[in-house]
């Protein structure tokens, strides 16, 4: 009985001895699985944080678009942003603080609401960190700006000065001033006026390495009526007289 006990309890032994550790294969197929985790892992944690990022910069244009809007019931006007008769517009940045006096005046209770959170390309001791939604994009940084080409009227977001003068222009009520040309200095107050509510505000380039619809990239515009759309990059950028950025509409947008 002794023997059988020892017999059987050398063949248990043994039995687990042999089935300690993995196989070449089995390992193999493990740390492909891991691999394969970690990808999908790393993948999603970038779309999730991608997202994030769009869905806070949309909050953000909207809030500004509010704030736009309270802003001229008190002011009769917008945040000041002009060129002078003795600036030329195709070299010349706009003066007066923009977007910024949103903040100045507190019709805006954070700073950070004008830095999109995508926006790399400044830091946070740049003169022009809280610039996002109002500076000409220059992706290249060689000087040239790749936001809606260079026609005069089209190299900054922000643009008060978008220049029809004619009230029977269509284009007229598209504006954020109406008959503000280059050299009028801002604001121009006029009680009786008020924009279209698909006239442009702003918009933000910074997503378009991430966000896309039907394969192009796309900006974030805001509307004057609060709505933050997407723009496919083909209109935004048209460079063609007459296709100027600050003229889509509603239409355009893709969700």
């Amino acid at each position: 009985m002794a023997v059988t006990n020892g017999c059987q309890r050398q063949g248990h032994t043994r039995g687990r001895t042999g089935r300690e550790g993995f196989t070449l294969t089995e390992m193999l197929v493990v740390i492909g699985i891991v691999v394969l985790l970690m990808a999908i892992s790393v993948s999603v944690g970038r779309s999730l944080r991608e997202g994030n990022r769009m869905l806070a910069c949309k909050s953000q244009l909207q809030q500004i678009g509010q704030a736009m809007k309270l802003y001229r019931m008190d002011e009769m006007g917008f945040p000041p942003l002009y060129i002078t008769a003795a600036q030329d517009p195709a070299v010349d940045a706009p003066t007066g603080p923009g977007l910024t006096a949103l903040y100045d005046t507190g019709y805006l209770t954070r700073e950070m609401t004008l830095h999109c959170p995508r926006d790399f390309y400044t830091e946070s001791d740049d003169a022009d960190f809280l610039k996002s939604y109002q500076l000409k994009w220059d992706e290249d940084e060689d000087g040239v700006g790749e936001v809606g080409g260079e026609t005069e009227l089209n190299k900054y977001s922000y643009l008060p000065f978008r220049g029809v003068a004619n009230p029977l222009d269509p284009y007229y009520r598209k504006q954020l001033m109406p008959g503000a040309g280059a050299g009028v200095p801002q604001p121009y107050v006029d009680p009786d006026w008020h924009p279209l509510d698909d006239t442009v505000v702003t918009w933000c380039p910074h997503h378009l390495e991430s966000m896309t619809t039907n394969g192009e990239a796309q900006y974030l515009v805001l509307f004057w009526d609060g709505t933050v759309s997407k723009v496919a990059q083909s209109l935004m950028e048209d460079t063609t007289v007459g296709n100027e950025a600050w003229k889509v509409t509603h239409s355009d947008a893709s969700g």
